[in-house]
């Protein structure tokens, strides 16, 4: 994709927004968002709540891409820490993403920043569905299921879980 300019960002990401949008059949924006420092769009995908960033003010040449995993499960918090510490290591490495914790509300979160010349909406919708795979795949694992989970095992983190 065309390298962009700095004042092109913003319409870029509300670009990418748009062709989002009529790859789902939702419909195209209707309102200006084109002002303020940050913008978000925030919506369900695939059973997980997404938020798709982007900010003048923080790196404006990329697009922070979160998606809730879910709850941390009760007596899980500190096995959980671990594993998030193993994977963010080799996630930082890998393609920079990162989970966190919401620790207010207790969710897990996955975080992907993405730079916006690389991106349409078509490779967007790409990453949002490759998230929810690892989403389901991460809540599916003993991680966050099993109470009788190894911490000994160790997993690939090519499957983010």
């Amino acid at each position: 994709m065309n390298s962009l300019k700095s004042n092109d960002y913003r319409h870029h990401f509300l670009k990418i927004v748009d062709e989002l949008r009529a790859a789902l059949g939702y419909s195209i924006r209707s309102e200006d968002e084109s002002e303020g420092n940050e913008i978000a769009m925030e919506m369900m995908y695939g059973g997980f709540d997404f938020a798709v960033v982007h900010s003048k003010t923080q790196q404006e040449n990329t697009i922070l891409l979160e998606c809730v995993f879910g709850p941390v499960p009760d007596g899980r918090a500190e096995l959980i820490m671990k594993r998030l510490l193993e994977m963010n290591a080799a996630l930082a490495e890998l393609d920079g993403s990162a989970f966190s914790l919401d620790q207010s509300r207790q969710l897990l979160i996955y975080t992907l920043r993405i730079e916006l010349n690389q991106l349409d909406g078509v490779v967007l919708l790409r990453k949002m569905t490759e998230t929810v795979w690892h989403g389901r795949r991460w809540l599916e694992t003993r991680y966050m299921n099993s109470p009788e989970a190894s911490s000994n095992e160790l997993m690939n983190p090519m499957q983010l879980a």
